[in-house]
């Protein structure tokens, strides 16, 4: 009986190969450009943008029996998604100082966002909005 292996530890390797093939799944999103194109040619340009292994996307994507993967290629697609992320929200940074600071698509484009300004802003804006009178 010592060679089998918890409940736990097949949980806990569940959770980490699902997670790496959400941001697996990231990655690939990212870099597809849409028809044309190949899964496995997006693998290997974000293989080479951000270091993610393009053979264990594709497994990741491909085999969803997959129960377990070793920790060093966790930790590479960890990585790359943690590079990727920081690279969109820079995208969305630059994006968002180019429109003037008190615009409606800048104050919509942050409650989307989830930034609290905007939902304070929101709150603000329906207290103090003026309310018509219809008179017939």
């Amino acid at each position: 009986m010592g060679n089998k292996r918890s409940v736990e530890d097949d949980k806990m390797s569940d959770v980490y190969v699902n997670e790496a093939r959400v941001m697996g799944d990231f990655l690939l999103r990212r870099e597809y450009r849409g028809m044309g194109d190949t899964i496995e040619a997006a693998a290997h340009r974000a293989q080479q943008k951000w270091g993610a292994p393009a053979t264990i996307l594709l497994r990741l994507r491909n085999r969803h029996d997959m129960k377990d993967m070793m920790l060093s290629s966790f930790a590479s697609i960890a990585e790359a998604y943690q590079k990727a992320s920081a690279k969109a929200d820079q995208l969305y940074e630059t994006e968002r100082a180019r429109h003037a600071p008190n615009s409606k698509a800048l104050w919509l484009a942050d409650l989307v966002a989830g930034h609290t300004d905007a939902t304070d802003l929101a709150g603000a804006a329906e207290t103090e909005a003026p309310k018509k009178r219809i008179v017939k």
